[in-house]
């Protein structure tokens, strides 16, 4: 059976499971709420549907890796909204196999395996090619991430202290370690992976400069978790500088600890400097390029490996103006990169970097479990989401190659999502009410993703946004979590806060609609009885 008759048939087969669920929840369905609903967007409307919960949505988010909801009763089901927050456009299961079939016929794909190691299936070209693209020597696609970042931590770690990662093996009896910024995702949502699988330390920069182990506090993920992270910066030079200082000449204090084992700095062998590009948890704020490549150079003379956490690189490129993802991955010796994220893959990931890294990723994949007998419906998931979104010919016929023939990754489309969501914050800060109500970190989002912290509490907020989306059918927020944040120029606090990403599904919905949601929103609140002006 062939690679499409076999996604058809499960496609048949979810297609028939679908329509059963469908036709015994006809009767049940309640009817649409007055307003705008979805005449005024159609399928997407249909598509970015959401259940509610009371700080959660029963259905995963965009990037739901990371984020748990709170246990509470559902709510009702609710009729299709215009939902401004889902950003990635959603398909029943059917639809998705369907599409997968699709991708098969658009790429050539015609044999029924797709292994994550080989160089010569479908996977293996396209890794090559992606490889091309990057500017980097070669490429292997990955499962997820956090196998992807592991792989590149284990071989960064062990090309420096070849002594064990195992049982704290380091350097001169030094446990092997690397630097990042304190709201990586591996420190924040991967359960200190790092460290139970690989032996590994870390020494967190703290963005008010040097390393956050030199408070007398030690570093607390749950505390960033629970109330995120208003006004904190992305890893600059200065913080990276500092580092590189006190390990030199011996300054780091008596308190100075690594995590989670709390061991002095001096005991441990850094071998990898992490960057997050864009850094997700503060709202994707970006690193100065200038500052960037200062860091490469500094790794580079100190015999470091600079390591690009890429899940959003595409964004970041936008972001920094480059015209390619080849500048923006230039800097780094390995990048890690995304496909369900901006890309609106089903799952998948690559790790790029030169040959010799990427064929020791190759051996790390197997013994970490991510050699599976076919990678394909991931892979070919990943590809079409690439070439759709990143490659000009594909979104409207015009040439997408350098003069070599190599495929030209353009980050137009995320620059477009980028443009929209500060142009709807322009909109929004013209309005008294509404900023009254809500601050955005940062102010001017320099991705196409900002956070944002209300002054209401999570069952005031819920009750408001109930109440809009009742009335005018806009779904302003889908997806909040609750917090306590008393910033110290405000009189109030806030109560609950959100991640806001421009993406495929929600940078269809014009902008006046946006306004007119939080307009109303405002307005909900305040006539809920909290004094939001």
């Amino acid at each position: 059976m062939s690679v499409v008759s076999t996604l058809l048939a499960w496609s048949s087969l979810s297609a028939t499971a679908s329509g059963w669920r469908a036709g015994s929840s006809r009767a049940s369905r309640r009817a649409e709420p007055k307003g705008i609903g979805p005449r005024l967007l159609g399928e997407t409307a249909h598509a970015t549907r959401r259940h509610l919960f009371r700080g959660c949505v029963a259905s995963r988010g965009g990037d739901g890796d990371d984020e748990e909801g709170v246990d509470a009763a559902p709510l009702a089901p609710k009729a299709p909204a215009v939902d401004l927050q889902a950003h990635t456009l959603r398909s029943s299961p059917s639809e998705a196999l369907a599409s997968l079939s699709a991708a098969c016929d658009r790429l050539g794909v015609d044999a029924s395996t797709a292994t994550a190691t080989s160089t010569r299936t479908r996977t293996g070209r396209t890794c090559a090619e992606a490889a091309r693209a990057f500017g980097k020597e070669d490429a292997v696609f990955c499962l997820g991430g956090g196998m992807a970042q592991s792989v590149a931590l284990a071989i960064h770690a062990r090309n420096r202290t070849r002594p064990s990662l195992y049982g704290g093996g380091g350097g001169e009896g030094r446990t092997s370690a690397f630097a990042c910024h304190p709201t990586s995702h591996l420190l924040l949502h991967e359960n200190d992976a790092f460290h139970h699988l690989l032996g590994m330390e870390v020494v967190v920069l703290d963005p008010d400069g040097g390393t956050s182990e030199g408070n007398p506090a030690p570093y607390d993920p749950g505390a960033l978790k629970e109330n995120g992270c208003l006004d904190m910066g992305p890893m600059r030079l200065s913080h990276v500088q500092s580092l590189l200082s006190s390990l030199d000449d011996g300054s780091a204090s008596a308190s100075a600890r690594t995590h989670p084992s709390q061991k002095q700095i001096e005991d441990v062998d850094v071998s990898t400097l992490m960057l997050e590009l864009p850094h997700r948890e503060v709202g994707g704020k970006l690193t100065p390029w200038e500052e960037v490549e200062a860091m490469s150079d500094l790794c580079r003379k100190r015999g470091l490996k600079f390591h690009c956490d890429g899940a959003r690189i595409f964004e970041a490129s936008a972001g920094y103006g480059h015209d390619s993802v080849e500048r923006t991955a230039r800097p780094f010796d390995a990048v890690y990169v995304s496909f369900y994220k901006g890309l609106g893959a089903v799952s998948g990931a690559m790790l790029l970097g030169d040959r010799d890294f990427c064929s020791e990723a190759r051996v790390w994949l197997r013994r970490m479990g991510g050699n599976l007998y076919t990678v394909l419906p991931y892979a070919v998931s990943s590809w079409d989401g690439l070439r759709r979104t990143c490659l000009s010919e594909e979104r409207d016929g015009e040439g997408s190659c350098d003069e070599s023939g190599v495929a030209v990754y353009d980050p137009a489309a995320f620059e477009e999502r980028r443009a929209k969501l500060v142009r709807i914050l322009e909109m929004l800060g013209a309005d008294p009410a509404v900023m009254s109500l809500v601050r955005f970190d940062p102010a001017v989002p320099e991705t196409n993703m900002v956070h944002g912290y209300l002054r209401l509490s999570l069952d005031e907020c819920m009750t408001a946004l109930e109440a809009v989306e009742r009335d005018t059918g806009i779904r302003v927020l889908s997806r909040l979590r609750s917090c306590s944040v008393s910033p110290c120029d405000e009189d109030h606090k806030f109560g609950c806060r959100f991640e806001w990403t421009m993406g495929a599904s929600n940078a269809r919905v014009e902008d006046e609609l946006f306004v007119t949601g939080w307009v109303e929103l405002a307005k909900a609140a305040v006539a809920g009885g909290r004094n939001v002006l």
